[in-house]
């Protein structure tokens, strides 16, 4: 996440964001799974890039979902339904793939720059991927 002055957010946003996410408990990860991101782990969670998954030219969306779950949804809602973050249901309506690569590489804040690291071309992909089937 990147940091923030406080001309962007300030210190009433940063206590009703922690309010918000306190009841939150972290669900526990099936085997075999990356745990999703919480707030008792800022990070992004690691690029799990290389999984056993098939992909198709234009992206996978079963490993972007992988993905997103991993990275995104603690933003944008374990269904992107939105919180934090807008829902990103029917984004293919705003978007299209292309366009969602572009933005996931080079977001505007306050969503946090996660590629090149931890994504990877492929994990963007994926995740655009998985964007555009909502």
């Amino acid at each position: 996440m990147p940091s923030f002055n406080a001309e962007v957010v300030t210190d009433q946003n940063i206590a009703d964001i922690a309010a918000y996410l306190a009841p939150a408990s972290p669900a526990s990860p099936a085997p075999n799974q990356t745990p999703t991101a919480s707030a008792a782990s800022p990070q992004p969670a690691a690029s799990i890039t290389g999984s056993a998954s098939t992909s198709s030219p234009g992206g996978d969306p079963v490993h972007g979902h992988q993905i997103y779950s991993a990275n995104c949804a603690a933003c944008h809602g374990a269904s992107a339904q939105g919180g934090l973050g807008p829902s990103l249901i029917g984004e293919k309506t705003r978007k299209d793939a292309a366009a969602a690569i572009a933005w996931i590489k080079n977001p505007k804040p306050p969503m946090p720059k996660l590629y090149p690291a931890p994504l990877g071309e492929k994990d963007v992909e994926d995740v655009a991927a998985y964007i555009e089937s909502l």
